[in-house]
C-alpha cells in the first residue's frame, strides 16, 4: 500500500540536524564558605582603605598649598637704621637701601636727626625713592625733585605714612639727602616698612627715572 508523504516538503530529510542543548543542571551554586566571606571582606576593607589614604593624601597637599599661598602673601615688618658724618662741602646721603627682588616696601615710618632726639641737628632733609642714587655729594642728582617723597625742613623730624602712601619696588633706593648741615656731625635716621611679594598687588610696579 503506498502512502502519501503528508510533509509539508515532501522529501525533506527526517531529521533536522543536530542541535546543541544547554545542558539541564538543577543543581545549586555551592554556598560561600567562611574562607571566601573572610576573603570579600577583606577586599572591602583594602579597597577602602586605598580610597581613604587616596582622600587623606589630596587633603593634605591641597592644605600644604593653603599654607604655602597664606604664608607668602602674609607681609612682615622691616627697618633699619643708619648713620653718616656730615662731610665738610656738600651734602650727606643716608641710605636704606632697597627691596629684596620680587617684594616692595610700604613705608610706615621715617626719623631723621642727630644721634637722639635732644641733640641739636641743624639742616634739612629730604627723603627720595629712586632707581639712581645720587653720584655727587653736591645734590639729589639724578633723583631730584621728580623722586622727592618728604621733606623736613627742622631736624629733628618724626613722620608716619598710611597705607600705599609711600611705596618702594624692588628697583628702587629708600634714601635722605640732608642739607645744610654742621660738618664733622653725626646724623643718623631709621624708616619702618611692611615687605610685601610683589604678586600680591597683583602686578608688578616698576618706575624708573
Amino acid at each position: 500500500m503506498s502512502q502519501t508523504d503528508v510533509r509539508p516538503f515532501p522529501a525533506d530529510n527526517d531529521h533536522e540536524g543536530n542541535r546543541v542543548y544547554a545542558p539541564a543542571d538543577d543543581t545549586p551554586a555551592a554556598a560561600a564558605g567562611p574562607l571566601d566571606e573572610i576573603k570579600s571582606g577583606l577586599k572591602v576593607w583594602a579597597n577602602l582603605g586605598l580610597t581613604l589614604g587616596d582622600s587623606i593624601d589630596a587633603q593634605t597637599k591641597s592644605w600644604r598649598q593653603l599654607m604655602a599661598r597664606l604664608q607668602h602673601g602674609t607681609p612682615i615688618d622691616y627697618g633699619i637704621g643708619v648713620a653718616g658724618v656730615y662731610p665738610a662741602s656738600g651734602n650727606l646721603l643716608l641710605n636704606f637701601g632697597t627691596p629684596d627682588q620680587g617684594t616692595r616696601w610700604e613705608v610706615t615710618g621715617c626719623v631723621v636727626g642727630g644721634v637722639d632726639v635732644f641733640t641739636t641737628a641743624a639742616g634739612k632733609a629730604g627723603l627720595y625713592v629712586s632707581g639712581m642714587l645720587p653720584t655727587t655729594t653736591g645734590g639729589a642728582a639724578p633723583a631730584g625733585m621728580t623722586a622727592l617723597a618728604d621733606q623736613a625742613t627742622a631736624l629733628p623730624n618724626v613722620a608716619f605714612y598710611g597705607t600705599r602712601q609711600l611705596v618702594v619696588n624692588d628697583q628702587e633706593y629708600l634714601f635722605l639727602i640732608i642739607n645744610g648741615g654742621t660738618p664733622g656731625q653725626t646724623y643718623a635716621a631709621n624708616f619702618s616698612a611692611t615687605v610685601f611679594p610683589v604678586d600680591a598687588a597683583g602686578g608688578r610696579d616698576v618706575v624708573t627715572l
